[in-house]
């Protein structure tokens, strides 16, 4: 997980869907409020204007596990679950947030729904299914926004925020594509890692690739470096900036090789 600017421009504007859907979603938030937990939740916060500007802010990326996603088969993803709180039975959801723009986010079925994590060739078990459905867990529930007015910043979630917080500052990883909190003390680490289940194993997999890719890279950049072979040395940043990109699969993982390349050797 990587931060995203939710403001962030391409080709000079801002990415977010048309003012013609920001007008409906402030109406279909009125009729929210005013019919309160009664309010059947339509789908106009997956419009096809919102799935297009999702899939361009989060660079066609899951926004917890960035793993690229597959057109289509994606599912925009309400950050403050819209229809209830698995953690407050007594939570209506916020249904007054399920047309707002900053609580819609790009995710991967994997992230948002409840899998099981299928077995592998070389390990066959078949694990528990997990995923975020309507967890959302905060430090203290006397602090829950549970209607419409409440002070939603108070709250603390949990659950980090791609475009609220700084993931990067809260995760590590291993040589085996594991990710792991910074600290174990860490509990927006530790949860987020359980409620996206940004453990499973198929993505393990996927982002232990680019983790040996970037760690040949930086010690091809070393040892570059140490015979003064500047233009080598140039042409391997230059990959190196590809795979550490926002836009890349698992960013995230290649930035901790780029930033601590001695750990994963070590490891090996």
């Amino acid at each position: 997980m990587i931060r995203v600017d939710r403001y962030r421009k391409s080709n000079g504007e801002v990415i977010k869907p048309s003012d013609s859907w920001f007008e409906l979603a402030g109406n279909k938030t009125e009729t929210a409020i005013e019919e309160g937990k009664d309010h059947n939740v339509t789908n106009l916060y997956k419009d096809r204007q919102v799935k297009m500007a999702l899939e361009k802010l989060f660079h066609d990326k899951c926004a917890y596990c960035e793993t690229k996603l597959v057109a289509g088969d994606w599912d925009v993803e309400h950050y403050r679950p819209k229809g209830r709180v698995a953690e407050r039975p007594d939570h209506p959801g916020y249904y007054w947030l399920a047309y707002t723009w900053e609580n819609l986010y790009a995710s991967c079925t994997f992230c948002n729904q409840r899998r099981k994590d299928q077995s592998r060739y070389n390990d066959p078990r078949t694990l528990p299914a997990e995923g975020k459905l309507d967890q959302f867990p905060i430090e203290d529930e006397a602090h829950r926004a549970m209607k419409p007015g409440d002070d939603l910043s108070k709250e603390r979630p949990l659950l980090l925020d791609p475009c609220g917080d700084e993931p990067e500052n809260h995760f590590t990883y291993d040589i085996q594509g594991q990710l792991h909190p910074v600290s174990p003390d860490d509990r927006f680490a530790v949860e987020t890692i359980r409620i996206c289940h940004l453990r499973r194993r198929r993505l393990r997999d996927s982002r232990v690739r680019i983790i040996i890719i970037v760690s040949k890279l930086m010690r091809n950049i070393q040892l570059a470096r140490e015979v003064e072979e500047s233009e080598v040395m140039k042409g391997l940043f230059s990959i190196l900036d590809e795979y550490t990109a926002p836009s890349s699969p698992y960013a995230g993982a290649a930035r901790s090789v780029k930033k601590n390349p001695e750990a994963f050797r070590q490891e090996k």
